[in-house]
């Protein structure tokens, strides 16, 4: 398994900075200029004179780099059957071991040096940089692949290092759980465990800031931050198999059975799912559990113990069963239903109660949490 990681270049002096931006520049028009070639014979590989043909003080070497990188750009467009123009790089230097090698501080101002090789033939620029409590263990305990990336986000640059270890066997035993997510709750569980219950407070204090601002983008990192510390609490020595919602364009969907309301559509502009997911997934396969999504239709809206589904059991958080009176948290409710859906794996009827097999009552597909 593989972990990528960045780092802030932001010790780097003025002349080292304007270094790395030349070099940028150049290697752009590099991957710019062989899309185009590609583009125009309507292949997926570069002859040697093809590569030389770009006319540039880049070496060789980092002409090849930009072309390997144009051919991956110019795969995956072609792959995504995407029309219109053609695309144009302008994301992170893909870079590998001949240009970028990382040394072990000996000083405790700084922890890492990156050598990175530039425009200046034979000399390579030497950037300080600083690791952090969550990268250390990846430095001790994991094997550090050579290369990496340099990225900019607007004027500021980052390294982006990978590291790799051996996945461990995935569990034979251990608890099986369901997990719902939410906006007053960042996630429920079937065994009635609530996680994160400041997620709500972290959303409206986004929303109330002036997107774009520095206040703003601190929110942002205060909600991440949040996300990756709670998204750790899950017990995962006791499980086996952790199943969670797959949710898809919550935001655009148009049918109205299924669509937020505007209020919480609201809130979900500043909502990261698909974060909270990757992590949870990272950790299940850190710790040898097995990890599922499942299409969680009507999770929230039926019944765990008659199996009777209709929009109005949910009001707010609270679950009430208009067919047999049941009554519940309903984020726990959800849990539970995303658990029977996986076990199995049977498709919900809408509208009518439906007959528990074993006691489970089977769900599937699309659930919104409200």
């Amino acid at each position: 398994m593989k972990r990528t990681l960045k780092f802030s270049l932001n010790l780097a002096n003025t002349g080292k900075k304007k270094a790395i931006e030349s070099l940028y520049k150049e290697y752009k028009k590099a991957v710019n200029f062989y899309i185009n070639i590609l583009s125009f014979n309507n292949k997926y590989v570069l002859s040697q004179e093809e590569i030389k043909s770009f006319n540039s003080c880049l070496s060789y070497r980092y002409k090849q780099c930009a072309g390997r990188q144009a051919i991956k750009i110019w795969k995956s467009w072609r792959r995504n059957k995407k029309k219109g123009k053609l695309p144009e790089f302008d994301g992170a230097l893909i870079l590998d071991s001949r240009f970028i090698e990382i040394e072990k501080s000996k000083t405790t101002t700084f922890d890492h040096w990156v050598r990175i090789s530039t425009l200046n033939k034979g000399k390579r620029v030497l950037i300080p940089f600083k690791s952090y409590n969550y990268a250390n263990d990846y430095f001790k305990e994991w094997k550090l692949v050579n290369g990496g990336r340099i990225k900019r986000e607007n004027d500021n640059w980052f390294l982006l290092l990978t590291f790799e270890k051996e996945t461990p066997p995935k569990k034979k035993e251990g608890k099986i759980i369901g997990v719902d997510i939410g906006i007053k709750k960042l996630m429920t569980t079937s065994e009635k465990k609530f996680y994160g219950m400041r997620i709500e407070t972290l959303m409206n204090k986004i929303q109330r800031k002036q997107q774009g601002s520095k206040a703003f983008k601190r929110a942002l990192k205060e909600r991440d931050y949040y996300i990756n510390k709670i998204a750790k609490q899950l017990p995962y020595n006791e499980l086996k198999v952790v199943i969670m919602e797959n949710i898809k364009n919550i935001k655009r969907n148009t049918k109205k059975e299924r669509r937020l309301r505007k209020e919480l559509r609201s809130k979900f502009q500043r909502w990261t799912y698909p974060k909270l997911l990757s992590r949870i997934s990272q950790l299940c396969e850190l710790n040898g559990v097995h990890f599922h999504t499942i299409d969680p239709a009507h999770t929230s809206q039926t019944c765990t113990k008659c199996g009777f589904v209709h929009r109005l059991n949910r009001n707010g958080e609270m679950f009430s069963c208009r067919n047999c009176g049941y009554t519940e948290d309903a984020d726990y409710v959800a849990s539970e239903n995303i658990l029977k859906s996986y076990l199995t794996q049977e498709p919900i009827v809408p509208g009518r109660i439906r007959a528990n097999l074993m006691g489970i009552c089977p769900l599937r597909s699309n659930y919104y949490g409200v």
